[in-house]
């Protein structure tokens, strides 16, 4: 709802986002052993480097999407502040243990499904890891540290006052924020296939997606064939993946949903893992949301950033007693 506003110096708490941000960055796969070097130590538990070399890539994309290159000091300065962030985070985790806090298992699958669905289906997410060289039980278990450590600052909100004027010049002073971006509610069809797959196997999918398109042509009922054709996991629901904004789908799929108008339908879109159809079937143009309908998520959102900030110094405090060694290169 709020895109952050990410200073070098004021960064608190990456969630990952290695998947969605530095994967297409990083093409190559990384050698064997490589997510065991070791960036740091809090307490003795280790901070990997793959994970900060992910948010330092992370953070640094962030900070170039505001068109300034990144002068070397600057370079410096961000990856100063990731570790310190990751060493914060660490800490805390470690005193949410303490305290008996476990981690929302649903809410970690629920982020764990939402990063699946950024790729081609579930090959094309475990393709995504072995690039990373990161297993898919890596990737929980930081999901439920993150998750923990959520919960923990969570705590701090309890104590944190957020007046009506403090939304109000929130609102007014970030109006930009408020945006709503066009939006389409988008149908989709997917016909299975599979890069191990014989080409007869191939075409025999593809002719089945061929036979579907020319049935919506013929004005078949879109939501009537996703839930008798579709092997998308959305077939139950008549294929309604509901609204999408730029950025939440496949670039290949992107450009091809968001050139149609509602009613259309497109052609067939094919990946290594299906063959794709979609459906327009409403757009929400760009509009700015008006104050009563974002000031209970600005309370949020401000209750939030000041628990992070109390967690934040608690997390110093903690670290003044904590065995903390820096392990990697810093340059």
């Amino acid at each position: 709802m709020f895109p952050n506003r990410i200073s070098a110096f004021k960064i608190v708490f990456i969630v990952i986002g290695f998947l969605a941000v530095a994967l297409p960055a990083r093409g190559g796969t990384q050698k064997p052993g490589q997510t065991d070097k070791v960036a740091a130590t809090v307490n003795s538990a280790p901070i990997y480097m793959d994970e900060f070399d992910a948010e330092d890539l992370a953070v640094q994309k962030a900070l170039l999407g505001s068109g300034k290159p990144l002068t070397c000091g600057q370079v410096v300065s961000v990856q100063k502040e990731v570790l310190e962030s990751l060493i914060r985070r660490q800490i805390l985790y470690q005193e949410s243990e303490k305290m008996g806090i476990k981690p929302d298992e649903g809410a970690v699958d629920k982020e764990i499904g939402a990063l699946e669905n950024r790729f081609p289906g579930k090959a094309g997410f475990k393709e995504a890891l072995r690039r990373m060289a990161i297993s898919e039980d890596i990737l929980r278990s930081r999901l439920e540290r993150n998750s923990s450590v959520g919960q923990y600052i969570g705590r701090f909100a309890a104590n944190v006052k957020v007046t009506d004027n403090d939304l109000v010049n929130y609102y007014e002073g970030h109006l930009d924020l408020f945006k709503q971006p066009l939006q389409v509610r988008v149908g989709h069809i997917l016909i299975k296939s599979d890069p191990g797959w014989d080409a007869s196997r191939k075409q025999e999918a593809r002719r089945k997606a061929g036979k579907i398109l020319k049935e919506l042509q013929a004005g078949k009922d879109f939501s009537a064939l996703a839930r008798q054709q579709s092997d998308g996991p959305e077939r139950a629901d008549g294929g309604d993946l509901g609204y999408v904004r730029r950025g939440q789908m496949a670039p290949q799929f992107e450009k091809v949903v968001f050139g149609l108008m509602p009613g259309q339908t497109s052609g067939i879109v094919e990946t290594p893992y299906g063959f794709h159809l979609f459906k327009v079937i409403d757009r929400k143009p760009e509009t700015v949301l008006a104050y009563d309908a974002v000031k209970e998520r600005i309370r949020q959102y401000l209750v939030q950033q000041k628990a992070r900030q109390e967690a934040k110094l608690q997390a110093e405090k903690l670290l003044g007693k904590a065995d903390v060694k820096i392990l990697m290169k810093q340059e």
